[in-house]
């Protein structure tokens, strides 16, 4: 068991995995995918932006007044507020899992979040400038890493998440299976299929 004084939990990271797409259920043309195990802000990612039509965008949020503005995720608690969204759509991100770390003494530990038999969707926003993921406080989880998460969509939730009726609640993402993996996935310049193999925890 962890010494609760020697962990802490990091900002949320900004990283997830894109591979397989399988198990969607919509077409999504693969070069608009490929085989990503871990991707980064500022990277070019396919999203949804509405009637299962896929696009992509750079996956950091930018207003052309704001020039040092670099948004990769934001509160769904103030996301109808804040005046940089105002003129923003939805969107939806596709994705395998994603990654969140715990900071033990010095040390990162990375955790991939993903579900055994389904594809990911986050809920997003977007404009002419690129696009960020719509977070919200975490379910309780039998691992737990982060105090935010994405808000975790199904696919039928994607009629309401693109009217704005959507209430950012994702229960079934307490589903998801959480584990340890290398550490590896810490640089960004390693985006390889062990990123997201499972170790076992001491």
């Amino acid at each position: 068991m962890r010494n609760a004084e020697s962990v802490k939990r990091l900002n949320m990271c900004g990283r997830y995995a894109l591979y397989d797409t399988s198990k969607s259920e919509f077409k999504i043309a693969h070069n608009l995918v490929g085989q990503n195990y871990n991707i980064t802000p500022s990277a070019s990612v396919p999203v949804v932006i509405n009637n299962d039509q896929v696009k992509l965008v750079s996956w950091t949020f930018k207003v052309p007044w704001a020039d040092k503005l670099n948004i990769i995720n934001t509160r769904s608690e103030t996301l109808e507020t804040k005046k940089v969204f105002q003129n923003a759509k939805r969107c939806i991100f596709i994705a395998n899992g994603y990654f969140e770390w715990l900071r033990q003494d010095k040390v990162k530990i990375p955790y991939y979040h993903t579900f055994k038999d389904q594809m990911m969707y986050f809920g997003g926003i977007f404009n002419d400038h690129g696009a960020c993921i719509v977070t919200r406080q975490s379910y309780p989880m039998k691992i737990e890493v982060h105090h935010r998460q994405p808000v975790i969509l199904q696919y039928n939730d994607f009629e309401s998440w693109f009217a704005s009726e959507h209430d950012y609640t994702c229960e079934h993402s307490q589903d998801m299976d959480i584990f340890k993996v290398t550490s590896k996935v810490n640089s960004p310049k390693n985006n390889a299929p062990d990123n997201i193999e499972r170790i076992e925890s001491e």
